[in-house]
């Protein structure tokens, strides 16, 4: 048995900068039937919820933030999305809720908040709804760099293992 103490993180873990899941799955014809299946798609894909989750407050999210910035051309503010999920399911999402699914799509680079206010973050030179320019072009280029990285390290490790 090897000496280590659980309680404490490895050094190297004050190096990662964000965290995100993305995880590969099929596309079915069927997910583009409804919004909400879209939603659901999109959140579990993305990492936004787990395989057996059963909660969709994010969905409610996600759907207020599509609405309110595509539909309505604003940058709603947290009481904005709270009365956009309120008046369309009759449900009540705490601040503090609200603000930990906004807070995680910003550690992604999916969102970005001005003045109280969240909206998708814009590519540079694209137009402001043009969200597969936007989510190509933050969500690659943390994977191309992360990528890049493990290759490198990848390369290391063969060669150190090779002498």
């Amino acid at each position: 048995m090897f000496p280590c103490d659980f309680m404490s993180e490895l050094p190297e873990s004050s190096l990662i900068r964000k965290t995100f899941i993305i995880r590969t799955m099929d596309f079915p014809p069927n997910i583009k039937l409804t919004k909400r299946s879209l939603l659901r798609w999109f959140a579990l894909a993305f990492g936004l919820i787990s395989e057996k989750e059963s909660r969709t407050t994010v969905l409610d999210v996600l759907d207020a933030l599509f609405y309110l910035n595509l539909s309505k051309k604003s940058n709603p503010t947290v009481p904005n999305i709270q009365e956009f999920i309120k008046k369309k399911s009759s449900k009540t999402i705490s601040e503090k809720l609200l603000r930990y699914h906004l807070n995680r799509m910003k550690e992604t680079d999916l969102l970005i908040k001005k003045k109280q206010a969240y909206l998708f973050n814009p590519a540079p030179f694209a137009e402001r709804d043009d969200l597969k320019a936007s989510f190509n072009y933050y969500i690659t280029k943390n994977i191309n760099q992360t990528l890049t990285n493990l290759e490198d390290v990848f390369f290391q490790l063969s060669l150190s293992y090779k002498k």
